[in-house]
């Protein structure tokens, strides 16, 4: 009888070791599983911008490509206008895990990683092919893994916020000297606020969802942002004035949480991989063909719109030498800069 025990319990140890090790054996070295569980991964995409924008536009084809690649074991739910809060509150549940997928500017997340606010540097791009080829090769690759080894929220793709372009409600700008005394609303990125104050400007930081109140009440005087902003948020509704100075290209950012990315299997996790990086190429036209509509259609809306050609750019572009001396040296990128610009001379 003791032997039967014995070999009773023998057995149960041997079984619950094999137990272990196969449960242990799913989990491979970057957190995701190697198995389906079987049950659907909801993935909630929030923006804060309205239906009518290039990031809804891009959030519906990640939708599109990740529910339709993933065989219905993703479902991707698209949340815009704030619904899943303003931007720090997005990129503050991507840590938490209490947000599965965010898209903002990419300056909305610099407090993670201070060396995304290179990109917030005035007139670092020449033209959108060379921010292309930057985003797109190896600098754009190193700065995601440097975002998620500072903030563990994953980057999976770079699209396109567009060219910041100035807008106020008291006087044409043709030149850097017009911004003189203008209250002018900008994010809350350093560099920024240095080149505004440079140029004569009083720059003010708000959060996005505070804006169009604020010039409607004559808080600021005016405020900057991509043409497609402007056109799709109805900036034009509380600005009269619209110079394109081009001042800073805005990449966007797809991100994701770690703690959805470890829920899924690899071969989820490359779904949504391939699904940012195309919706991100899709985003970018879009971008492109909304601009070229809101240009057109922007006079007839009561807007004075300058185009580059009518201002004097350079005299924006000369102010903007020290100030990427001095955060290129601050940040810690002064090589990551110089390669850049050494890129920028193919364009």
């Amino acid at each position: 009888m003791k032997k039967t025990i014995s070999l009773l319990m023998v057995l149960l140890m041997v079984f619950a070791t094999m137990t272990a090790c196969s449960s242990s054996s799913n989990q491979p070295a970057d957190g995701g599983q190697t198995e389906p569980s079987g049950e659907v991964i909801t993935i909630k995409v929030g923006h804060v911008l309205n239906e009518s924008s290039p990031f809804h536009a891009a959030s519906l084809k990640f939708q599109e490509l990740v529910n339709e690649r993933s065989g219905g074991s993703l479902n991707v739910e698209v949340y815009p206008s704030a619904l899943l809060g303003n931007d720090r509150e997005l990129a503050e549940g991507l840590q938490m895990g209490t947000v599965d997928v965010s898209l903002s500017d990419s300056s909305t997340v610099t407090g993670f990683c201070p060396e995304l606010q290179m990109f917030s540097l005035p007139y670092l791009f020449k033209n959108s092919e060379h921010a292309y080829a930057v985003l797109d090769g190896e600098i754009g690759q190193k700065l995601l893994d440097l975002f998620h080894e500072k903030s563990g929220i994953i980057g999976l793709a770079w699209g396109e916020n567009g060219w910041r372009q100035e807008t106020n409600s008291k006087h044409p700008v043709t030149c850097a000297d017009d911004m003189k005394g203008l209250k002018i609303r900008t994010m809350e990125i350093s560099c920024h606020l240095d080149y505004w104050r440079s140029l004569g400007a009083d720059p003010t930081p708000m959060a996005w969802t505070e804006v169009y109140t604020a010039l409607q009440q004559g808080t600021v005087d005016g405020e900057e942002n991509p043409v497609q902003t402007i056109y799709t948020q109805k900036v034009y509704e509380v600005q009269k004035y619209m110079s394109m100075t081009n001042h800073v290209y805005a990449p966007m950012l797809i991100m994701m949480s770690e703690s959805t990315w470890n829920k899924m299997t690899k071969e989820q996790q490359d779904i949504c991989v391939q699904a940012a990086k195309e919706a991100c190429a899709y985003e970018r036209q879009f971008v492109v063909d909304l601009e070229a509509k809101a240009i057109q259609e922007l006079p007839s809306l009561g807007v004075e719109l300058l185009l580059a050609d009518q201002i004097d750019v350079e005299s924006f572009r000369e102010a903007a030498g020290p100030i990427i001396e001095k955060y290129s040296k601050e940040m810690g990128v002064e090589e990551l800069v110089k390669q850049i610009q050494e890129i920028g001379n193919k364009y």
